[in-house]
Formats: structure tokens, sequence, C-alpha cells
């Protein structure tokens, strides 16, 4: 049974759509005057808002207005003695559903109704079953994401990944090169969605099929990545990057930045200093050649690595402000002396905080790396 409010002013037009619509069986609510049909519509949430444009207090248009601004989609069908193409057009801009004029045939506006009704049942059988589809892709990313850390004797490291719409297109990853070498990787695929997500699958099975073949050779790996997106995709998809090979024995860090957001380097020696690995070359898949751009340096013990996707630092507060680079290099200060799960909780925990727990707009992606002095590895899952 369907819950429509009717917001009528006459007393015999309103009596007489309340008894026809319930005889059609469906549940009615009456009002009116336009503020009264306004409170109603809030508390009461119907399917279907059935509105005369002259009402006293707030008139139809002023009401569509209204609701439409504050987000609500509610299907609604405008009445109106008015028969000007003019009125109609605005009743349709404002965000009306449907228009009739009066005087006009109960036979019709019962028919009319069933047909928004039935629309909209039909949209929400898709949104449930595009609801699945999200779901589906989720379960299948979340396997795509590394379930086991290679073990390392001088790299404690961590990752997190908060999808904003259910899927990502941010990806990481840590690929076991042999030898006690480790590839680090943080992508972010441009758009938001299923889109995205597909195309972070795509980029899964190409880094892990080709980390092995071009061994610690992240130019290699990140032009062969390049082509491969310049040949499957248009000019609007593309990905950042950045991937880095840690050798476990010498502490040396080899690294690209294909246009990806700058990690994070923090020294904390006997003062701490930090430092950006800044972009040096273009993003995956916008041009045909990759230039070449790796570089490399050497790592200490309790030198920190934190990796991110822009997400991180542009998500926004109550009044819109980035969280921003200073209060991310700020946690990573704050939380230097513990480990690097530690430092993934106190970045999501601080951001968590700054949005005030709302949802966030853009996915969110980190890995935090810390050297330590040698030790048995230790497998972790």
């Amino acid at each position: 049974m369907s819950r429509i409010l009717v917001v009528e002013d006459d007393p015999a037009i309103l009596r007489g759509l309340a008894d026809n619509l319930r005889y059609d069986s469906h549940e009615v609510l009456t009002a009116s005057d336009g503020e009264a049909g306004y409170r109603l519509m809030r508390l009461e949430r119907p399917d279907l808002i059935i509105l005369d444009v002259m009402l006293p207090k707030l008139n139809g248009y002023e009401l569509c207005r209204k609701v439409r601004s504050e987000g609500v989609t509610t299907p609604i069908l405008m009445l109106t003695a008015r028969s000007e193409e003019a009125d109609r057009v605005q009743g349709l801009d404002l965000g009306a559903s449907d228009y009739l004029t009066k005087p006009f045939y109960v036979r019709e506006l019962l028919a009319r109704v069933r047909a928004i009704l039935r629309q909209q049942g039909e949209s929400a059988l898709e949104t449930a079953r595009m609801g699945e589809e999200v779901r589906r892709a989720f379960e299948v990313q979340q396997r795509l994401l590394p379930q086991h850390y290679p073990a390392l004797a001088t790299l404690d490291y961590a990752a997190f990944c908060q999808p904003a719409r259910g899927v990502s297109g941010d990806y990481y990853d840590f690929l076991d090169l042999g030898a006690r070498h480790l590839g680090l990787l943080l992508a972010d695929v441009s758009g938001k969605g299923l889109p995205a997500a597909l195309l972070t699958a795509t980029l899964h099975a190409a880094f892990r099929a080709q980390a092995r073949l071009c061994g610690h050779q992240c130019q290699e790996l990140l032009a062969a990545i390049n082509a491969l997106l310049y040949e499957s995709t248009d000019a609007s998809r593309y990905a950042t990057a950045f991937y880095a090979v840690f050798d476990d024995e010498t502490g040396q860090l080899t690294y690209l930045n294909a246009g990806h957001p700058p990690p994070l380097l923090l020294r904390t020696g006997s003062r701490q200093k930090w430092s950006e690995l800044a972009g040096a070359t273009f993003p995956l898949g916008l041009f045909e050649e990759l230039e070449p751009a790796s570089a490399s340096l050497a790592l200490e013990p309790g030198d920190w690595l934190v990796v991110y996707s822009d997400g991180v630092t542009e998500a926004p507060d109550g009044k819109r402000r980035q969280f921003g680079r200073r209060r991310l290099l700020k946690v990573v200060q704050e939380n230097s002396q513990g480990t690097a799960a530690e430092m993934c909780e106190a970045i999501r925990a601080a951001l968590f905080r700054y949005s005030g727990g709302q949802p966030g707009q853009d996915d969110m992606t980190v890995i935090a790396a810390r050297v330590r002095s040698g030790a048995a590895p230790e497998e972790r899952r």
C-alpha cells in the first residue's frame, strides 16, 4: 500500500481525492495549506505528493522548490486551475514529476498516480540491483588487496583503503620480488564507483603479471603499465601511481612517482626532518611513453615513509576545509614511535574526527612503512 500526501485548500476537492485514492487502495494523508503539507511531508515521508499550486501560507511552487532544495526526491504531481504552458513549465522546472490541469477526470488522475508509483517502484528495484552489484564488486575488490604481507627483517609496514562509494578507485599492493626485495604500490584511478573499480582490477592483474618480469626496475615496470593503459583506455582514463622497491638488506628505496601526491618521508634521527618524494613524471595512461624518472635513496632505522591518495589530504570538514598535508604530517610526527599498523589507525582516526564522522567524498588510502633494526622476519596475515 502506497502512502500519498494530498495538499489542497478546496475542501470538496480534497475530500473527493482522498476518498478515490483510498478506494484505489492507497493510504492518504491530507493538508489544506503549504506549511502543514511541508510538516507532514517531513514527518511522514510519503511515497507521492499531490500538490495544488494555489495554496495559503506556502504555495505549491514554493513548497516544491523548498523540498527539492533539501534533497527530497519524493515524486510530486501538481494540480492547478491554470492551463498556460509557462505555468506547467515552471512547475516541472522546479522538480514536479507530472502536471494535471483542473478540472480533471478522476480516472486520469488515478492512472497518473499508478504510473508514477510504478516508475518509482521500478527505480527502487534498479537501485537495489545496483546496490547488490556494488556489494559484490566490493567483495571482489577486497580479495584483490594483499591478503598477506611478505616477511621482511627491517621494514614494518601496513595499509588501509577506505572507499567513498562502496568500491574504490584506489588500489594498493605489496609485491614479493624475491631476494629480500619488496614492491610497494599505491595507485589512484581517475573517476569513481564501478568504472574506476574495473580499472583497478586491470591494474592489479597487470602489476602482478609484470612485477616479477621487471624485477627491481621501477622504470621498466611502470613503463609497461603505462603502455597497457594508453592502448586499452580512452584519454579520460588514467591512474596516478607511486611505486617503490625496498631492499631489505641495504635499506635502499628505489621509486618512481607518476603524478601521485608526494609521499612523506620522515627522518627520526637526533632531529625530526621531513621531505617529500615529489612527482617526476606524468600519470599512467596519458601519453604513449613514460619519461625516465626513477630515483633512489637510503633509508635508516626509524625513518617513516607514508604514501597516501589525494582523498586523504582533500578530506573536508563541515565547512569544506581540507584536511591538508600539514595535518597529515602532524599525525605522523605524533605517532612516529608506534608500529605501522598503529600509524594507519592514527591517521584513520584523525580523518574521522576531522570530518565529524561523515562519509568521505573521495577514496582514502594510506601505506605506512617504518624502517627498524634488523630482526628475524615474521610472516604477517
